[in-house]
């Protein structure tokens, strides 16, 4: 039985030294390449060995005897057979400068068949690339298209990869797009990415929205091309189409991040669905994701509060005024609690929002009313009465106060005994 590696190093032949009237017919390739002959069949055996070792993945032991054969064989033709293996061997060891100067030295010698030949100069642009030294790899490559008359998509997404280094992006978008085009299997994800990256760097929105959703629409479980169409349509101001699309990532699951949540929750704000909003945000602390801090924990209150869910709303404000050092969002909570007639917890808030100030003279006056009124319905009169001369002594809530005195004057006349 014939070994494994026989049979490997067969097909290899057939590739590297192929009729030449059959290259010619399987590229478009005007070069007219010497016949494939090996002048000493010894030569032939010992490079079938060598190959073997390749097959075997000894690449160290392969190195080697290529590179004896190398110095040994005097034919140009058997030599760059030799040459060939030991480039491949280097390649496969990551010695990439040595196997390219292996690669160029045989295109020079311009004696293997087409395939070979090709495929050298090929690695050649390839390599060069590697190095970063891509004014000889848009030659290489630009020679290899112009003299193998064959238009494989690759080499266009190696010269799309050139032109994005050298920042001629409209070039590599030319490029890619041909790639793509003329592919006859699905296009490559890294190719839509490019074309996407070069997009953005051309400020080429609504193109780049439109490579995401080609990318939505084959790669639907990357969480960050929903969130990039998202972010894409905010930028187009279709907010209400970014809205649709992040809510139904986050339906699938794929909000993930304190950003990724706080970017829903701004769409639902900004097209007034705060009930929704609210919900997000809520969902996004109550799982933790969310780190609550206090904007954060008054955004949660406000939203709340728009929709009309005033005791949510006076739990995140509460959150909220517990880490200010000033009385604002302590007199939001007293206000709320006011509106609702809770009397005793209002107290507790118009105090607070009076004893850490930052209040204005007009603010700070009207707490005091609304602390007198809380008094007076919790049936402290003298609390209520104090409240209310404090309030007196600020001008805006002075009327007010003065009312509110009269009216305990009032209720202590009728409250008083007869003769």
């Amino acid at each position: 039985m014939m070994k494994k590696t026989s049979i490997w190093f067969a097909a290899v032949c057939l590739l590297m030294l192929g009729n030449a009237w059959a290259q010619q017919n399987q590229d478009g390739s005007t070069r007219e390449p010497p016949p494939a002959v090996w002048k000493n069949p010894r030569n032939f055996e010992m490079t079938q060995k060598a190959w073997e070792l390749v097959t075997d993945e000894e690449y160290v032991e392969a190195e080697a005897e290529f590179r004896d054969l190398v110095g040994r064989f005097k034919d140009d033709y058997e030599r760059s057979q030799a040459m060939f293996g030991l480039a491949q061997s280097l390649m496969l060891q990551d010695d990439f400068d040595e196997a390219l100067s292996l690669y160029e030295q045989i295109v020079n010698l311009d004696v293997l068949q087409n395939k070979p030949h090709f495929d050298a100069m090929f690695q050649i642009a390839q390599l060069y690339y590697m190095r970063e030294r891509y004014d000889d790899s848009l030659r290489w490559i630009d020679r290899w298209l112009r003299e193998s008359g064959e238009t494989k998509v690759e080499a266009y997404e190696l010269k799309a990869s050139i032109y994005a280094q050298k920042e001629d992006y409209r070039k590599a978008l030319e490029n890619i797009d041909i790639a793509i085009a003329t592919t006859e299997k699905p296009p490559k994800e890294t190719w839509y990415q490019l074309k996407l990256a070069m997009h953005f760097e051309l400020n080429e929105f609504q193109e780049a929205k439109e490579v995401l959703e080609t990318l939505v629409r084959g790669w639907p479980d990357k969480k960050t091309y929903w969130i990039q169409l998202a972010s894409i349509n905010v930028t187009l101001k279709n907010d209400k189409e970014a809205l649709a699309i992040l809510a139904l990532a986050h339906r699938q699951g794929m909000l993930e991040s304190q950003q990724d949540f706080m970017q829903l929750f701004s769409l639902y704000g900004y097209l007034e669905i705060p009930f929704e909003a609210a919900k997000i945000l809520q969902e996004g602390i109550d799982a933790g994701i969310v780190e609550p801090d206090k904007r954060i924990w008054e955004q949660l209150g406000n939203a709340w509060y728009a929709s009309q869910e005033l005791d949510n709303s006076i739990a995140a404000l509460k959150n909220a005024a517990d880490e200010s050092d000033n009385g604002k969002l302590d007199m939001q909570v007293a206000m709320i609690l006011v509106d609702k007639e809770s009397w005793e917890e209002a107290k507790q808030s118009l105090r607070n929002a009076i004893e850490k100030g930052g209040l204005s003279q007009t603010e700070l006056g009207n707490m005091y009313v609304l602390l007198g009124m809380s008094e007076l319905n919790t049936g402290s009169y003298t609390e209520a009465r104090q409240a209310f001369r404090e309030a007196r002594t600020f001008e805006g809530s002075r009327s007010s106060a003065t009312q509110w005195l009269n009216h305990l004057d009032e209720l202590a006349k009728n409250e008083s005994p007869g003769p």
